[in-house]
């Protein structure tokens, strides 16, 4: 094998592709990205057998095809320390040969027949979203994804296709996000991990464009694809908790606040909430006005601001820092917050946007 390449392009690549190389195994060619030149084009892989990434770039000029695999980490650093501009590949047996003007760096590698095949996924099952939309409903549901492993399913996030409307949620024990976009197609449900979803979300752009990214379902495993980047992954299994029963609650009271004055507020008690000593913070709310106070063993905090409250007053208290990734999550100026109880969930809501809802358990105030 033996090509030209832009040394920019090859290092976007991979990075990407890298991300989804197994940092230690027993099978070598999985600490490796598969380099593969077939067809005028370049293809970068990178496959742990549950998460894998491939990176399709062109080559500036092209020798001879062939393919190899080389160490992820070693081969992104060689390729990051050359200098910008053109950078030739070429492989003897099972080494390769970068080389960029008088710098010339070998690395061994492997052959590409101990590389894993990555599933081929079939297209009976794939629907398509905008690439800035689909970004956001990621970005703003991915924090409450369960960091342990009680119940593996709540490890990733929920897809839920019906009546062409499409829902991801996440939920860990203790809060919820949900966020609604149309979507034209049929009843689907399946649950993507985490990982998948964090390292598809950082190759979207935040930007709106014309662009559309496809999800493809075959079996247990899914593929996202975005023009010359793809992610195939395996889905989780299990049955999700029906977050939309815990949502729907009639509320008894609520209230309207700025949104980031109650962020910037509820951040300040966080000073006095640390791992030593946790607590609570506790919020009354009554007559227009909100009262945010937290007591600790190293200090106490207190801070009265107004809001548009309706309802008998309510003493409720929560994690704050839930709250804070609630509240910032909706994305909006103004929130509304909706009570049942002072131990019954919080709703959290942009005011006049149906699209996104975040749910904060409380905790007893001892």
């Amino acid at each position: 094998m033996k090509f030209t390449i832009d040394r920019t392009t090859l290092s976007d690549a991979l990075m990407n592709a890298s991300k989804a190389s197994a940092s230690r195994s027993n099978m070598p060619a999985l600490e490796g990205v598969l380099i593969r030149l077939k067809k005028d084009v370049i293809t970068v892989t990178g496959y742990d057998l549950s998460m894998g990434i491939k990176c399709i770039i062109p080559p500036i000029d092209i020798v001879e095809e062939g393919e190899i695999v080389v160490n992820a980490r070693i081969f992104s650093e060689m390729i990051k320390r050359m200098p910008a501009g053109a950078v030739e590949i070429s492989t003897n047996d099972l080494e390769v040969t970068l080389r960029s003007g008088e710098i010339v760096y070998k690395l061994s590698g492997l052959s590409g027949d101990d590389y894993p095949n990555i599933p081929e996924l079939r297209n009976n099952v794939t629907f398509y979203m905008d690439e800035a939309t689909f970004k956001s409903m990621i970005r703003q549901t991915i924090h409450a994804i369960a960091v342990t492993d009680l119940k593996p399913v709540y490890m990733g996030s929920n897809f839920h296709i019906e009546n062409n409307i499409l829902s991801i949620a996440s939920v860990d024990g203790v809060r919820m996000a949900k966020r609604t976009e149309p979507c034209e197609y049929k009843d689907l449900d399946f649950v993507v991990p985490k990982k998948t979803l964090e390292e598809f979300m950082k190759m979207l752009s935040d930007e709106p464009n014309e662009k559309k990214i496809s999800v493809c379902i075959d079996r247990n495993q899914i593929c996202l694809s975005k023009e010359d980047y793809t992610i195939i992954s395996r889905l989780l299994e299990g049955t999700f908790i029906d977050y939309n029963k815990i949502m729907s609650f009639q509320e008894t009271s609520s209230a309207t606040v700025k949104m980031s004055d109650l962020a910037s507020a509820l951040d300040r008690t966080l000073l006095l909430n640390t791992e030593k000593y946790k607590c609570p913070v506790i919020c009354t709310f009554e007559n227009d006005k909100l009262h945010i106070e937290i007591k600790s063993a190293i200090g106490n905090f207190n801070e009265n601001m107004p809001v548009k409250y309706t309802g008998s007053p309510i003493k409720i208290a929560f994690n704050a820092k839930y709250m804070i990734d609630s509240l910032r999550n909706s994305e909006c100026d103004e929130i509304k917050l909706d009570f049942c109880g002072d131990l019954q969930p919080i709703r959290v809501k942009p005011v006049g946007d149906d699209s996104y809802v975040g749910i904060v358990l409380p905790v007893r105030n001892k």
